[in-house]
């Protein structure tokens, strides 16, 4: 049985939306890689404090330069690791962490300039005019976010050398949430402009939503346990495959004390769960597509994303093997961050494809 949750009654400028949801996208899919850059080459503590406006102008006298240097010296990633940077060296890292926020700042430029033109101009669907409002609000807190992130590691107290791991993961999650959004967005966008209604078929493909909606929800987890290797460089241990220290489970899995602590302190437990989930995303993918190609043989369009789903997957597990044998070079961090979000966007548009019917 179907039912329609939207017939095409108001004009808007759907080309623009198209088109504006897209350059957001990019630029968000561009954000997510210069922050996994900004994160392996340890430049997200070079600022130190964090000024909205004025902030975006970046040093511009030599004792500027060695104002802001001076500050980053009462860290600890300084102190204990950095001791010997000079002041060249730090302007490196600097000018990393300084772009991954003024890059946040064009974001938000673009996407208030583009929904202040669609309310101007154009008569929006009111889902659509609340949609982007949300995107707004979910950009306002990430910002926050990234600021409390950077700020876990700035306590001196804690001797943390880098940001906070679990902090990190919160931030990357919802970099994710947020180009997810704007992905689906997109996905209706087309729907709503060119193809004028669209229905929800609950009786076709209900077990294989929900299969692949527990499929996003193990990637996201998944996700998470990749940000937590990332977080306290766990990946540049146990360099090897498919074992750990000539083990499966690595020796000190549970070293730390307390318990919980292993599971975003300890390298071996980190990378241990990371691998793990790894290995049952997998399968699950692969058996996904094996019964789905099966049950929707009579549908050549939904074959084609089933495809892109396994082939994304085969590429993510592939890269991940390679970057923890080679301990993770900043090019293969960077390929797997990418895939990662890639193999999301995949079973997102398997899940909108498998739960919209057009008529």
């Amino acid at each position: 049985m179907e039912y329609p949750i939207y017939n095409k009654t108001l004009s808007y400028d759907d080309k623009f939306v198209k088109y504006w949801l897209l350059g957001l996208l990019l630029l968000l899919l561009l954000m997510i890689l210069i922050g996994g850059l900004t994160r392996l080459t340890d430049s997200g503590l070079s600022i130190t404090n964090w000024q909205p406006i004025i902030g975006a102008i970046p040093p511009l006298t030599k004792n500027d330069w060695v104002l802001v240097f001076e500050q980053y010296k009462l860290t600890n990633e300084f102190k204990i690791q950095n001791f010997n940077m000079s002041l060249n060296d730090f302007k490196i890292i600097y000018w990393w962490e300084w772009g991954h926020r003024q890059f946040g700042r064009l974001i938000g430029l673009f996407w208030f300039l583009g929904l202040s033109y669609l309310l101007i101009k154009t008569r929006l669907p009111s889902f659509l005019k609340v949609s982007f409002f949300i995107l707004g609000f979910l950009g306002l807190i990430q910002a926050f976010i990234g600021w409390w992130m950077v700020k876990s590691g700035l306590n001196n107290e804690k001797n943390l050398l880098d940001v906070a791991s679990y902090r990190l993961a919160i931030h990357l999650n919802l970099a994710l949430v947020i180009t997810s959004f704007i992905f689906l967005l997109l996905k209706i966008n087309y729907f709503f402009s060119y193809i004028g209604s669209m229905s929800i078929s609950f009786g076709q493909f209900s077990f294989e939503r929900f299969k692949v909606s527990l499929f996003i929800i193990f990637l996201f987890l998944q996700i998470t346990l990749g940000a937590l290797v990332s977080g306290i460089d766990a990946g540049k241990s146990y360099n090897e495959w498919p074992l750990m220290d000539n083990n499966f489970v690595p020796e000190d899995y549970l070293s730390l004390e307390p318990v919980y602590l292993n599971f975003i302190e300890n390298p071996a437990t980190v990378q241990f769960n990371h691998r793990i989930m790894g290995y049952v995303l997998f399968l699950f993918g692969l058996y996904i597509w094996i019964k789905g190609r099966f049950k929707i043989n009579q549908f050549n369009k939904l074959k084609k994303d089933y495809n892109t789903l396994l082939l994304f997957l085969i590429i993510q597990v592939l890269v991940g093997i390679f970057a923890v044998v080679k301990s993770v070079p900043i090019s293969l961090g960077v390929i797997h961050q990418l895939c990662a979000v890639l193999l999301l966007l995949s079973a997102i548009n398997l899940r909108f494809n498998l739960f919209l019917s057009q008529k």
